[in-house]
């Protein structure tokens, strides 16, 4: 089931107005300036830690620096069921970012790019 909330307001003066079953009901709500869309769900989300790695690879490699190179950071988010769910993205062929919902499996990720990118700049592929 799908819920139309009339919203209003920004940032610290942002509030949640009502709830409606209908969208055009939100939207003819007179004291509201938005409408959000959300799912209702039959119990309770799952939360997990997300974690995201950076790597700089023009940076020393040091863990004792801050921030450190790599560096991993976790935050709580809705769990998709996905649980070896892991992705990784280049930008310029110098800044590795790998994310994923195990820790362990994102360290693994990030082991295998910085590998095949030592290779690459050695002359090895």
């Amino acid at each position: 089931m799908i819920i139309y909330l009339a919203t209003r307001g920004e940032y610290s003066d942002y509030r949640v107005c009502h709830a409606f079953a209908r969208r055009e009901d939100a939207e003819a709500y007179k004291l509201g300036d938005d409408v959000a869309e959300f799912e209702v769900h039959d119990g309770p989300v799952e939360v997990r830690f997300w974690y995201d790695l950076d790597w700089d690879t023009r940076e020393p490699e040091q863990q004792d620096a801050w921030p450190p190179n790599p560096h991993i950071e976790s935050e709580l988010r809705d769990y998709d069921g996905d649980e070896k769910r892991a992705e990784h993205t280049w930008s310029g062929d110098v800044f590795l970012n790998v994310q994923g919902w195990d820790r362990d499996l994102v360290r693994k990720v990030y082991s295998e790019q910085r590998a095949q990118f030592l290779a690459r700049k050695e002359g090895v592929s």
